[in-house]
Protein backbone atom coordinates (compact mmCIF):
# COMPACT_ATOMS: atom_id res chain seq x y z
CA UNK A 1 0.00 0.00 0.00
CA UNK A 2 1.15 3.51 -0.29
CA UNK A 3 2.13 5.89 2.20
CA UNK A 4 -0.92 8.05 1.97
CA UNK A 5 -3.90 7.27 3.92
CA UNK A 6 -7.26 5.81 1.49
CA UNK A 7 -9.33 8.60 1.92
CA UNK A 8 -6.60 10.84 0.53
CA UNK A 9 -5.43 8.60 -2.07
CA UNK A 10 -8.84 8.32 -4.34
CA UNK A 11 -9.17 11.76 -5.52
CA UNK A 12 -8.32 10.66 -9.47
CA UNK A 13 -10.87 7.19 -8.86
CA UNK A 14 -13.58 9.11 -7.69
CA UNK A 15 -13.25 11.43 -10.63
CA UNK A 16 -13.28 8.41 -12.58
CA UNK A 17 -16.11 6.75 -11.27
CA UNK A 18 -18.13 10.16 -11.40
CA UNK A 19 -17.30 10.26 -14.98
CA UNK A 20 -18.60 6.80 -15.28
CA UNK A 21 -21.71 7.50 -13.78
CA UNK A 22 -22.93 9.72 -16.47
CA UNK A 23 -22.50 7.26 -18.55
CA UNK A 24 -22.63 3.76 -17.37
CA UNK A 25 -25.59 2.76 -14.31
CA UNK A 26 -23.91 2.81 -10.95
CA UNK A 27 -20.59 3.61 -12.01
CA UNK A 28 -19.65 0.11 -12.98
CA UNK A 29 -20.53 -2.91 -15.54
CA UNK A 30 -22.42 -4.75 -12.74
CA UNK A 31 -23.84 -3.72 -9.18
CA UNK A 32 -21.95 -6.26 -7.52
CA UNK A 33 -18.67 -4.29 -9.05
CA UNK A 34 -19.78 -1.08 -8.20
CA UNK A 35 -19.86 -2.16 -4.56
CA UNK A 36 -15.94 -2.25 -4.61
CA UNK A 37 -15.91 1.84 -3.96
CA UNK A 38 -18.10 1.38 -1.12
CA UNK A 39 -17.13 3.35 1.02
CA UNK A 40 -13.85 4.04 -0.81
CA UNK A 41 -13.57 4.27 -4.89
CA UNK A 42 -11.52 1.35 -6.94
CA UNK A 43 -10.61 2.62 -10.49
CA UNK A 44 -7.93 0.20 -11.47
CA UNK A 45 -5.38 0.45 -13.95
CA UNK A 46 -3.20 -2.12 -13.55
CA UNK A 47 -2.64 -6.01 -12.05
CA UNK A 48 0.26 -7.90 -11.79
CA UNK A 49 0.68 -11.55 -9.99
CA UNK A 50 -1.36 -11.02 -6.46
CA UNK A 51 -1.85 -7.13 -6.40
CA UNK A 52 -4.00 -4.56 -8.08
CA UNK A 53 -2.79 -0.86 -8.98
CA UNK A 54 -5.29 2.08 -8.79
CA UNK A 55 -5.13 5.23 -10.62
CA UNK A 56 -4.01 6.96 -7.72
CA UNK A 57 -1.00 4.67 -7.23
CA UNK A 58 -2.60 2.88 -4.45
CA UNK A 59 -0.95 -0.90 -4.64
CA UNK A 60 -3.85 -3.54 -2.78
CA UNK A 61 -2.77 -7.45 -2.57
CA UNK A 62 -6.19 -8.93 -4.26
CA UNK A 63 -8.68 -11.73 -2.76
CA UNK A 64 -11.03 -10.68 -5.00
CA UNK A 65 -9.51 -11.91 -8.15
CA UNK A 66 -12.50 -11.12 -10.11
CA UNK A 67 -14.63 -12.85 -8.28
CA UNK A 68 -12.32 -16.46 -9.08
CA UNK A 69 -11.24 -16.70 -12.15
CA UNK A 70 -7.45 -15.51 -11.79
CA UNK A 71 -6.17 -19.03 -10.09
CA UNK A 72 -2.58 -18.11 -11.11
CA UNK A 73 -2.25 -14.77 -10.61
CA UNK A 74 -2.69 -11.57 -12.77
CA UNK A 75 -0.79 -11.12 -16.08
CA UNK A 76 0.56 -14.69 -15.89
CA UNK A 77 3.61 -14.83 -18.56
CA UNK A 78 3.24 -18.14 -19.62
CA UNK A 79 -0.56 -17.56 -20.24
CA UNK A 80 -0.27 -14.02 -21.69
CA UNK A 81 2.24 -15.52 -24.24
CA UNK A 82 0.15 -18.33 -25.34
CA UNK A 83 -2.57 -15.76 -25.60
CA UNK A 84 -0.48 -13.42 -27.80
CA UNK A 85 0.94 -16.26 -30.15
CA UNK A 86 -2.88 -16.93 -30.98
CA UNK A 87 -3.66 -13.44 -31.38
CA UNK A 88 -0.80 -13.04 -34.25
CA UNK A 89 -2.58 -16.28 -35.96
CA UNK A 90 -6.33 -14.80 -36.24
CA UNK A 91 -8.61 -13.32 -33.18
CA UNK A 92 -11.86 -14.69 -34.63
CA UNK A 93 -12.64 -16.97 -37.40
CA UNK A 94 -16.19 -17.47 -37.14
CA UNK A 95 -17.08 -20.48 -39.43
CA UNK A 96 -15.91 -23.69 -39.20
CA UNK A 97 -13.64 -25.29 -36.26
CA UNK A 98 -9.87 -24.90 -35.19
CA UNK A 99 -7.41 -27.32 -33.92
CA UNK A 100 -7.48 -25.38 -30.97
CA UNK A 101 -11.30 -25.66 -30.25
CA UNK A 102 -10.76 -29.46 -30.57
CA UNK A 103 -7.61 -30.14 -28.59
CA UNK A 104 -9.38 -27.62 -25.28
CA UNK A 105 -12.82 -29.49 -25.74
CA UNK A 106 -10.57 -33.49 -26.20
CA UNK A 107 -8.87 -32.13 -22.56
CA UNK A 108 -11.95 -30.84 -20.67
CA UNK A 109 -13.63 -33.77 -21.28
CA UNK A 110 -10.40 -35.83 -20.24
CA UNK A 111 -10.13 -34.46 -17.06
CA UNK A 112 -14.16 -34.00 -16.04
CA UNK A 113 -15.66 -37.35 -15.47
CA UNK A 114 -19.15 -36.47 -16.24
CA UNK A 115 -18.30 -34.83 -19.53
CA UNK A 116 -17.56 -36.87 -22.92
CA UNK A 117 -18.73 -33.64 -25.13
CA UNK A 118 -18.31 -30.44 -25.08
CA UNK A 119 -19.98 -26.83 -26.18
CA UNK A 120 -18.10 -23.57 -25.70
CA UNK A 121 -19.49 -20.02 -24.66
CA UNK A 122 -18.14 -17.15 -23.12
CA UNK A 123 -19.77 -16.78 -19.75
CA UNK A 124 -20.91 -19.02 -16.66
CA UNK A 125 -24.46 -17.35 -17.53
CA UNK A 126 -24.16 -18.69 -20.94
CA UNK A 127 -23.25 -21.85 -19.92
CA UNK A 128 -26.24 -22.83 -17.33
CA UNK A 129 -28.24 -21.09 -19.71
CA UNK A 130 -27.39 -23.77 -22.34
CA UNK A 131 -27.97 -26.82 -20.03
CA UNK A 132 -30.90 -26.18 -18.89
CA UNK A 133 -31.82 -25.69 -22.58
CA UNK A 134 -30.55 -29.03 -23.45
CA UNK A 135 -32.15 -30.68 -20.02
CA UNK A 136 -36.04 -29.08 -21.43
CA UNK A 137 -35.59 -30.25 -24.42
CA UNK A 138 -34.27 -34.22 -23.15
CA UNK A 139 -37.44 -34.20 -21.33
CA UNK A 140 -39.74 -32.23 -22.79
CA UNK A 141 -40.81 -30.74 -19.70
CA UNK A 142 -40.39 -26.88 -18.13
CA UNK A 143 -39.89 -27.22 -14.17
CA UNK A 144 -36.00 -26.80 -12.52
CA UNK A 145 -35.29 -27.62 -9.50
CA UNK A 146 -32.45 -25.56 -7.92
CA UNK A 147 -31.14 -24.74 -4.13
CA UNK A 148 -31.53 -21.60 -2.25
CA UNK A 149 -28.20 -20.18 -2.01
CA UNK A 150 -26.90 -21.46 -5.14
CA UNK A 151 -26.20 -18.68 -7.93
CA UNK A 152 -26.00 -20.08 -11.65
CA UNK A 153 -26.36 -16.86 -13.41
CA UNK A 154 -28.25 -13.37 -14.12
CA UNK A 155 -31.01 -15.16 -16.57
CA UNK A 156 -34.37 -15.61 -15.29
CA UNK A 157 -33.90 -19.71 -15.27
CA UNK A 158 -32.40 -19.62 -12.30
CA UNK A 159 -31.95 -16.19 -10.68
CA UNK A 160 -34.29 -17.10 -8.07
CA UNK A 161 -33.84 -17.40 -4.22
CA UNK A 162 -29.79 -16.87 -4.17
CA UNK A 163 -30.06 -14.57 -1.07
CA UNK A 164 -33.77 -14.20 -0.20
CA UNK A 165 -34.57 -13.06 2.78
CA UNK A 166 -35.73 -14.89 5.91
CA UNK A 167 -39.42 -14.35 5.66
CA UNK A 168 -38.82 -16.09 2.32
CA UNK A 169 -37.08 -19.00 3.00
CA UNK A 170 -38.41 -21.68 1.15
CA UNK A 171 -40.48 -19.11 -1.23
CA UNK A 172 -39.42 -18.49 -4.66
CA UNK A 173 -38.20 -15.10 -4.47
CA UNK A 174 -36.90 -13.38 -7.78
CA UNK A 175 -33.75 -11.69 -7.72
CA UNK A 176 -34.13 -8.97 -10.04
CA UNK A 177 -37.35 -6.89 -11.10
CA UNK A 178 -38.39 -7.73 -14.85
CA UNK A 179 -38.15 -11.32 -14.69
CA UNK A 180 -40.68 -13.14 -16.65
CA UNK A 181 -43.20 -14.88 -14.36
CA UNK A 182 -43.54 -18.00 -15.98
CA UNK A 183 -39.72 -18.40 -15.58
CA UNK A 184 -40.05 -17.94 -11.84
CA UNK A 185 -43.39 -20.19 -11.96
CA UNK A 186 -41.45 -23.06 -13.20
CA UNK A 187 -38.64 -22.95 -10.58
CA UNK A 188 -38.66 -25.35 -7.78
CA UNK A 189 -36.69 -24.19 -4.93
CA UNK A 190 -35.73 -26.63 -2.26
CA UNK A 191 -32.76 -25.96 0.78
CA UNK A 192 -29.63 -27.44 -0.04
CA UNK A 193 -28.25 -30.36 1.79
CA UNK A 194 -31.99 -31.13 2.94
CA UNK A 195 -32.02 -35.02 1.36
CA UNK A 196 -35.61 -35.14 2.92
CA UNK A 197 -36.97 -31.95 1.10
CA UNK A 198 -35.28 -32.76 -2.21
CA UNK A 199 -36.90 -36.21 -2.29
CA UNK A 200 -40.45 -35.11 -1.25
CA UNK A 201 -39.86 -32.35 -3.72
CA UNK A 202 -39.37 -35.03 -6.53
CA UNK A 203 -41.86 -37.27 -5.59
CA UNK A 204 -43.63 -34.03 -5.94
CA UNK A 205 -42.56 -32.58 -9.20
CA UNK A 206 -40.60 -35.05 -10.63
CA UNK A 207 -42.42 -36.11 -13.74
CA UNK A 208 -42.47 -32.32 -14.41
CA UNK A 209 -38.71 -31.75 -14.06
CA UNK A 210 -36.64 -30.88 -17.03
CA UNK A 211 -33.50 -30.90 -14.71
CA UNK A 212 -32.05 -30.28 -10.95
CA UNK A 213 -28.91 -27.85 -10.62
CA UNK A 214 -26.60 -27.15 -7.96
CA UNK A 215 -23.39 -25.81 -7.37
CA UNK A 216 -21.82 -28.56 -5.74
CA UNK A 217 -19.90 -26.68 -3.22
CA UNK A 218 -22.10 -23.31 -2.77
CA UNK A 219 -19.78 -20.62 -2.87
CA UNK A 220 -21.88 -17.61 -3.88
CA UNK A 221 -23.01 -17.75 0.03
CA UNK A 222 -19.22 -17.98 1.37
CA UNK A 223 -19.16 -22.28 1.23
CA UNK A 224 -21.50 -24.94 2.42
CA UNK A 225 -20.34 -28.26 2.08
CA UNK A 226 -22.51 -30.61 0.82
CA UNK A 227 -23.40 -33.92 3.22
CA UNK A 228 -23.21 -37.76 2.09
CA UNK A 229 -26.85 -38.15 2.55
CA UNK A 230 -27.71 -35.71 -0.13
CA UNK A 231 -25.40 -36.60 -2.66
CA UNK A 232 -26.31 -39.54 -2.51
CA UNK A 233 -30.32 -38.11 -2.60
CA UNK A 234 -29.25 -36.59 -5.67
CA UNK A 235 -27.85 -38.95 -7.68
CA UNK A 236 -30.32 -41.84 -6.63
CA UNK A 237 -33.31 -39.89 -7.54
CA UNK A 238 -32.31 -37.96 -10.42
CA UNK A 239 -31.25 -41.73 -11.79
CA UNK A 240 -34.33 -42.86 -11.14
CA UNK A 241 -36.58 -40.57 -12.90
CA UNK A 242 -33.93 -39.69 -16.27
CA UNK A 243 -33.74 -36.22 -14.87
CA UNK A 244 -30.89 -34.59 -15.79
CA UNK A 245 -28.30 -33.38 -12.71
CA UNK A 246 -26.44 -30.15 -13.80
CA UNK A 247 -23.68 -29.08 -11.74
CA UNK A 248 -22.55 -25.63 -11.72
CA UNK A 249 -19.03 -26.15 -11.69
CA UNK A 250 -18.16 -22.29 -12.65
CA UNK A 251 -16.46 -21.30 -9.66
CA UNK A 252 -15.57 -25.19 -8.41
CA UNK A 253 -13.60 -26.68 -11.50
CA UNK A 254 -10.22 -26.03 -11.90
CA UNK A 255 -9.72 -23.49 -8.98
CA UNK A 256 -10.41 -26.39 -6.13
CA UNK A 257 -9.13 -29.41 -8.54
CA UNK A 258 -8.32 -30.28 -11.97
CA UNK A 259 -10.70 -32.55 -12.12
CA UNK A 260 -13.76 -30.76 -10.81
CA UNK A 261 -15.15 -31.06 -7.40
CA UNK A 262 -17.32 -33.61 -8.90
CA UNK A 263 -14.17 -36.29 -9.15
CA UNK A 264 -13.64 -35.54 -5.15
CA UNK A 265 -17.21 -35.86 -4.55
CA UNK A 266 -17.57 -38.96 -5.86
CA UNK A 267 -21.19 -37.86 -8.02
CA UNK A 268 -21.15 -37.80 -11.46
CA UNK A 269 -23.91 -34.87 -13.19
CA UNK A 270 -25.17 -35.69 -16.65
CA UNK A 271 -24.04 -31.89 -17.58
CA UNK A 272 -21.29 -30.01 -16.05
CA UNK A 273 -20.93 -26.64 -16.45
CA UNK A 274 -17.58 -24.42 -16.23
CA UNK A 275 -15.59 -20.99 -16.74
CA UNK A 276 -14.15 -18.92 -14.31
CA UNK A 277 -10.71 -20.24 -13.43
CA UNK A 278 -10.42 -22.35 -16.37
CA UNK A 279 -9.21 -19.32 -17.78
CA UNK A 280 -7.28 -17.51 -15.62
CA UNK A 281 -9.38 -14.03 -16.62
CA UNK A 282 -9.87 -14.51 -20.25
CA UNK A 283 -13.58 -14.99 -21.17
CA UNK A 284 -14.16 -17.89 -21.63
CA UNK A 285 -17.13 -21.03 -20.32
CA UNK A 286 -18.48 -24.19 -21.70
CA UNK A 287 -21.28 -26.79 -20.99
CA UNK A 288 -20.22 -30.15 -21.32
CA UNK A 289 -21.66 -33.69 -20.19
CA UNK A 290 -23.37 -36.53 -21.61
CA UNK A 291 -22.89 -37.29 -25.62
CA UNK A 292 -26.64 -38.30 -26.17
CA UNK A 293 -27.54 -34.74 -24.10
CA UNK A 294 -24.82 -32.44 -25.95
CA UNK A 295 -25.71 -33.80 -29.15
CA UNK A 296 -28.74 -32.11 -29.26
CA UNK A 297 -27.00 -29.51 -30.53
CA UNK A 298 -24.98 -29.25 -33.68
CA UNK A 299 -25.22 -29.35 -37.18
CA UNK A 300 -26.72 -33.11 -37.45
CA UNK A 301 -29.26 -32.69 -34.63
CA UNK A 302 -32.52 -33.74 -34.20
CA UNK A 303 -34.09 -32.23 -32.01
CA UNK A 304 -32.78 -28.95 -33.33
CA UNK A 305 -31.72 -26.87 -29.88
CA UNK A 306 -29.53 -23.91 -30.56
CA UNK A 307 -26.22 -23.47 -29.07
CA UNK A 308 -24.87 -20.35 -30.29
CA UNK A 309 -22.98 -17.50 -29.95
CA UNK A 310 -20.51 -15.38 -32.35
CA UNK A 311 -17.61 -15.01 -29.88
CA UNK A 312 -18.24 -18.65 -28.38
CA UNK A 313 -14.84 -20.72 -28.49
CA UNK A 314 -12.62 -17.52 -29.02
CA UNK A 315 -9.11 -18.46 -29.69
CA UNK A 316 -7.49 -16.25 -27.02
CA UNK A 317 -9.85 -17.97 -24.52
CA UNK A 318 -9.21 -21.02 -25.97
CA UNK A 319 -5.46 -20.64 -26.09
CA UNK A 320 -5.66 -19.30 -22.01
CA UNK A 321 -8.02 -22.54 -21.41
CA UNK A 322 -5.07 -24.78 -22.63
CA UNK A 323 -2.41 -23.16 -20.92
CA UNK A 324 -3.67 -22.59 -17.98
CA UNK A 325 -5.05 -26.25 -17.57
CA UNK A 326 -1.37 -27.29 -18.25
CA UNK A 327 0.08 -25.32 -15.82
CA UNK A 328 -2.59 -26.70 -13.57
CA UNK A 329 -1.75 -30.19 -13.83
CA UNK A 330 1.86 -30.09 -14.43
CA UNK A 331 2.92 -27.36 -11.40
CA UNK A 332 0.46 -28.88 -8.82
CA UNK A 333 -1.05 -25.74 -8.07
CA UNK A 334 -3.83 -27.12 -6.03
CA UNK A 335 -1.39 -28.66 -3.33
CA UNK A 336 0.03 -24.63 -2.92
CA UNK A 337 -3.58 -23.33 -2.93
CA UNK A 338 -4.89 -25.80 -0.27
CA UNK A 339 -1.92 -25.42 2.38
CA UNK A 340 -2.11 -21.40 2.06
CA UNK A 341 -5.99 -21.83 2.28
CA UNK A 342 -5.90 -23.68 5.04
CA UNK A 343 -3.53 -21.37 7.08
CA UNK A 344 -5.50 -18.81 6.61
CA UNK A 345 -8.58 -20.05 7.73
CA UNK A 346 -7.05 -21.31 10.49
CA UNK A 347 -5.00 -18.22 11.55
CA UNK A 348 -8.33 -16.19 10.80
CA UNK A 349 -10.26 -18.73 13.33
CA UNK A 350 -7.44 -18.01 15.94
CA UNK A 351 -7.51 -14.35 15.71
CA UNK A 352 -11.79 -14.46 16.28
CA UNK A 353 -11.35 -16.73 19.21
CA UNK A 354 -8.18 -14.48 20.81
CA UNK A 355 -10.83 -11.42 20.66
CA UNK A 356 -13.56 -12.93 21.81
CA UNK A 357 -15.70 -12.26 18.53
CA UNK A 358 -18.60 -14.38 17.53
CA UNK A 359 -17.91 -15.23 13.85
CA UNK A 360 -16.57 -18.54 11.67
CA UNK A 361 -14.21 -18.42 9.05
CA UNK A 362 -15.65 -21.17 6.51
CA UNK A 363 -14.31 -22.17 3.18
CA UNK A 364 -12.87 -24.40 0.98
CA UNK A 365 -9.14 -25.34 -0.29
CA UNK A 366 -8.23 -21.56 -1.69
CA UNK A 367 -11.87 -20.17 -0.83
CA UNK A 368 -11.88 -18.57 2.46
CA UNK A 369 -14.58 -16.07 4.22
CA UNK A 370 -15.08 -14.49 7.84
CA UNK A 371 -19.33 -14.64 8.65
CA UNK A 372 -19.50 -12.26 12.16
CA UNK A 373 -22.33 -13.50 14.23
CA UNK A 374 -22.62 -17.11 13.27
CA UNK A 375 -20.35 -20.02 14.84
CA UNK A 376 -21.70 -23.23 13.99
CA UNK A 377 -20.76 -24.42 10.29
CA UNK A 378 -23.40 -23.55 8.07
CA UNK A 379 -25.21 -26.44 6.32
CA UNK A 380 -28.20 -24.21 4.31
CA UNK A 381 -28.36 -20.95 3.36
CA UNK A 382 -30.58 -20.33 6.62
CA UNK A 383 -27.62 -20.67 8.47
CA UNK A 384 -25.59 -17.90 6.85
CA UNK A 385 -28.94 -15.31 6.64
CA UNK A 386 -28.77 -13.11 9.97
CA UNK A 387 -24.78 -13.01 9.77
CA UNK A 388 -23.51 -9.33 10.99
CA UNK A 389 -23.66 -7.84 7.46
CA UNK A 390 -22.26 -4.50 8.86
CA UNK A 391 -19.49 -5.64 11.14
CA UNK A 392 -18.42 -7.40 7.85
CA UNK A 393 -18.29 -4.44 6.10
CA UNK A 394 -16.52 -2.13 8.78
CA UNK A 395 -13.92 -5.36 8.37
CA UNK A 396 -13.61 -5.23 5.04
CA UNK A 397 -13.05 -1.18 4.99
CA UNK A 398 -10.07 -1.64 7.33
CA UNK A 399 -8.71 -4.55 5.60
CA UNK A 400 -8.44 -1.78 2.25
CA UNK A 401 -7.23 0.56 4.46
CA UNK A 402 -4.09 -1.58 5.02
CA UNK A 403 -3.93 -2.96 1.86
CA UNK A 404 -5.71 -6.10 1.03
CA UNK A 405 -8.71 -5.82 -1.14
CA UNK A 406 -11.84 -8.23 -1.41
CA UNK A 407 -15.86 -7.24 -1.78
CA UNK A 408 -17.47 -5.49 0.88
CA UNK A 409 -20.51 -7.75 0.43
CA UNK A 410 -20.78 -10.45 3.24
CA UNK A 411 -21.87 -13.15 1.75
CA UNK A 412 -18.58 -13.49 -1.17
CA UNK A 413 -15.94 -14.73 -0.46
CA UNK A 414 -11.54 -14.57 -0.13
CA UNK A 415 -9.95 -15.80 -2.95
CA UNK A 416 -6.35 -17.50 -3.30
CA UNK A 417 -3.76 -17.88 -6.48
CA UNK A 418 -0.69 -19.67 -7.33
CA UNK A 419 0.72 -15.73 -7.19
CA UNK A 420 -0.11 -15.25 -3.11
CA UNK A 421 3.03 -16.13 -0.79
CA UNK A 422 3.35 -16.93 3.01
CA UNK A 423 4.37 -13.23 3.17
CA UNK A 424 0.87 -11.91 2.02
CA UNK A 425 -0.51 -14.66 4.43
CA UNK A 426 1.54 -12.59 7.28
CA UNK A 427 0.78 -9.42 6.86
CA UNK A 428 -3.17 -10.80 6.00
CA UNK A 429 -2.82 -11.91 9.52
CA UNK A 430 -0.91 -9.44 11.36
CA UNK A 431 -3.37 -6.76 9.76
CA UNK A 432 -6.53 -8.79 10.66
CA UNK A 433 -5.64 -8.48 14.05
CA UNK A 434 -5.50 -4.99 14.47
CA UNK A 435 -8.69 -4.71 12.68
CA UNK A 436 -10.72 -7.26 14.76
CA UNK A 437 -9.21 -5.01 17.76
CA UNK A 438 -10.52 -2.00 16.63
CA UNK A 439 -13.69 -4.11 16.25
Amino acid sequence: MTDDSTSDATSRSEAVFERARAVVPGGAQTGLRAQAHDPYPAAFERASGATLTTVDGETLTDYHLAFGPIVLGHGHDEVDAAVKATIDEGVLFGAGTTELEAEVAERLANLLPSVEMVNFCNSGSEATYHAIRLARAHTGNDKILKFEGCYHGWHDYVDVSVYPPADELGARHPESEGMLPAAVENTVVVPFNDPEAFRAAMAEHGDDLAGVILEPIPHSVGCLHPTGDFLDALESETDARDVPLIFDEVITAFRHSPRGAQAGLGVTPDLTCVAKAMGNGYPVAAVGGRRDLLEQAGGNNTSGVVISGTYSGHPTGLAATRETLRLLEEEDVQAHLTRLGRAYREGLADLLEDRGIEGRVVGHRSIFSVQFGATDEPRTYADVVGIDEERFREFAVGMRERGHFFTPNPYKRHHLSLAHTDDHLREYLEDADEVLAEL
